[in-house]
């Protein structure tokens, strides 16, 4: 997955997010952790809330590719 294919998938989430609880809205690597982590926390019946959660699980692991 190239950089840009990476940026459209943070937009997604951020704009999926921005009315959940408690959640950081900018897509940082940090603020992705959290969300894997704690989001689930009164979010987890919000519309949308499973393709956050993939969406964040797709960045980190390509993050975590990266040399």
């Amino acid at each position: 997955m190239d950089v840009f294919e990476y940026l459209n998938l943070r937009t997604e989430w951020e704009e999926i997010v921005r009315s959940y609880k408690f959640v950081p809205k900018e897509g940082t690597i940090d603020n992705l952790k959290s969300f894997t982590e704690n989001g689930h926390k009164g979010n987890r019946f919000r519309q949308d809330f499973d393709r956050a959660m993939e969406i964040a699980n797709e960045i980190l692991w390509g993050f975590r590719k990266l040399p």
